[in-house]
């Protein structure tokens, strides 16, 4: 089991195909990365980052996916994401932008509540 990280240019990954990313952007991509080659063992469109072959990513209908990826990898993500003109999300759709949203997502941090000083400041200068 396990979770997937989607790079997509849909507000939804499951809405991929509608505002896709290209096979051959995919490939483009990848063929000139030195980070990244492809293993066709695991599909025409599978490719691992070199040095650290368990860290995979595969393009499907319109997007890249990739299972539980490490910081690493995640950040490598982020990377792909900012030169494909697209951007992470997790299966849930929330949006991953920051390095350190993976551990401390940015979207699940809350609010700074207004303290009492601060309401009473609001209140006299209306």
């Amino acid at each position: 089991m396990g979770w997937e990280m989607h790079i997509t240019r849909a507000e939804s990954w499951s809405d991929s195909e509608t505002q896709p990313i290209g096979s051959e952007e995919w490939v483009q991509l990848v063929n000139h990365d030195e980070e990244l080659a492809f293993d066709r063992r695991n599909g025409e469109f599978h490719a691992i980052w070199k040095g650290q072959e368990t860290c995979w990513l595969e393009w499907n209908d319109g997007e890249i996916c990739s299972k539980s990826p490490t910081q690493p990898l995640y950040e490598k993500m982020l990377e792909i994401a900012t030169a494909l003109n697209a951007h992470l999300r997790d299966d849930d759709d929330r949006p991953y932008l920051l390095p350190g949203d993976l551990l401390n997502p940015s979207w699940a941090r809350p609010a700074t509540k207004t303290s009492l000083w601060q309401k009473i400041i609001r209140f006299f200068k209306k």
